[in-house]
């Protein structure tokens, strides 16, 4: 039997989230304090004689952070007033999708600030919430984003849970810290300056310099995230099932697993087929994922079209000088994606031996993931019977280290489901 102890409680994971945020704003005040006794110490006049340096030591300290919003902001993305009115994505318009945000902000008793709703052309069931905490600066990518494939794959309610989920991190459960990034920025490059100019380092001495003192700063700046990240991701999904309770929660998260299964077994077996063997291991990945359909298919079918556009990829892939120097350039860095995607399909090969949850038993339709209320109370009781089992077979490498693994979401949401219908009574 599983140990019931060993799943969170609700409210003490909201009160670990309330003393850490009590407790940021003293780091909140170092690092304003570090930023005024560095702005006093540097030698602004050599900064300017040595604008290279400065811009190197900019550029180190802020590049990590500016090429993450970067890629926000050029992702293919659309907010969903703006949609064309025949834009469909499986049985939603931009009139369902503007409702269900409406309502969900609405049930959540969250205001509407007029928080952007962004769809993303993206193949994996997964959504986000932006907020740069740099007031209207960054308005434009500031918002919730909705994955299209999730907007195939789940039903209204659930589409609403993960809508929920984002609006937690937007609204309710962050991290103060996280919110005063600038002042981060500010100060491991103000850091970065001042120790170069001190010990007069130049050539390979100071780009070593300059690499290790940004880091230490924001791996200071990031101990809050590391040591909170996952209850507030529990704390999230806590929230997102105070929408319309934990059944759908539960079922648009076997629909995620079951998902993120399927694709793991696709690339695996995309991996070892023949025409794969002419890729290297970025070009794969990149094209089992832009060739997976939208919305629902067979394994068989996702497999014999990813097939077919690997093989089509390597029959068209001239060997040209960009190509030779490309691969001169960033040879050995694939030749570690080769061999980190070889792992990969090793460590899936050896989950398919294995024994897992036979969920898909408590089913009426297999094919269907829709618990209830008489078959959700079994599926707990599965889990709790055989709990070294996996729901899903999915490598521990795809686990990103901050949310936790499906199974533990949906205990959490079942052994706090009183809790959190004592909260949605409350709103």
């Amino acid at each position: 039997m599983s140990d019931k102890n060993s799943v969170p409680k609700r409210q003490d994971l909201i009160d670990r989230l309330q003393r850490a945020n009590k407790n940021a704003w003293p780091l909140v005040f170092a690092l304003i304090l570090g930023i005024a006794i560095f702005s006093a110490l540097i030698d602004w006049e050599r900064a300017l004689n040595e604008p290279l340096l400065s811009f190197i030591a900019l550029a180190v300290a802020a590049g990590p952070f500016a090429r993450d919003i970067l890629m926000f902001a050029v992702a293919k993305r659309k907010r969903v007033e703006d949609l064309k009115e025949q834009t469909r994505f499986g049985q939603y318009d931009k009139y369902l999708l503007q409702s269900l945000y409406k309502d969900t902000l609405k049930r959540l008793k969250l205001p509407d600030l007029g928080v952007p709703l962004f769809i993303v052309a993206d193949r994996s069931m997964n959504a986000a919430a932006m907020h740069l905490g740099f007031g209207s600066f960054f308005k434009s990518i500031n918002g919730i984003y909705l994955h299209r494939q999730v907007l195939h794959k789940l039903n209204p309610q659930e589409v609403q849970d993960i809508v929920g989920h984002e609006l937690g991190h937007y609204f309710k459960y962050y991290l103060i810290i996280d919110r005063f990034r600038i002042l981060t920025i500010v100060l491991a490059t103000l850091a970065t300056l001042w120790v170069v100019q001190v010990n007069r380092m130049d050539g390979i001495l100071a780009y070593i310099v300059i690499s290790l003192v940004p880091g230490l700063v924001w791996w200071i700046s990031g101990l809050p995230y590391a040591y909170n990240a996952t209850a507030i991701e529990y704390l999230c999904d806590d929230f997102g099932a105070q929408v319309n309770g934990i059944i759908p929660s539960v079922n648009g998260l076997m629909k995620i697993g079951a998902e993120a299964e399927l694709q793991t077994i696709v690339i695996q077996q995309a991996t070892m087929s023949k025409a794969a063997g002419n890729l290297n291991a970025s070009e794969l990945i990149e094209t089992i994922f832009n060739s997976i359909p939208y919305g629902n298919a067979t394994r068989e079918e996702i497999e014999t079209k990813v097939n077919a556009e690997i093989k089509k990829r390597a029959e068209n892939r001239d060997v040209t000088l960009f190509g030779f120097l490309n691969f001169l350039l960033i040879g050995e860095q694939e030749a570690a994606t080769d061999e980190m995607l070889e792992e990969q399909v090793k460590a899936i090969q050896r989950l398919q031996s294995k024994p897992r949850l036979d969920w898909e038993a408590l089913l009426m339709d297999a094919s269907n993931i829709d618990f209830d209320e008489e078959s959700l109370p079994m599926l707990i009781a599965m889990i709790d019977r055989d709990p070294t089992y996996p729901l899903f077979r999915i490598p521990e490498s795809q686990e990103d280290g901050v949310h936790p693994p499906i199974k533990s979401r949906i205990l959490y949401l079942w052994h706090n489901r009183a809790e959190i219908e004592k909260a949605i009574a409350r709103i």
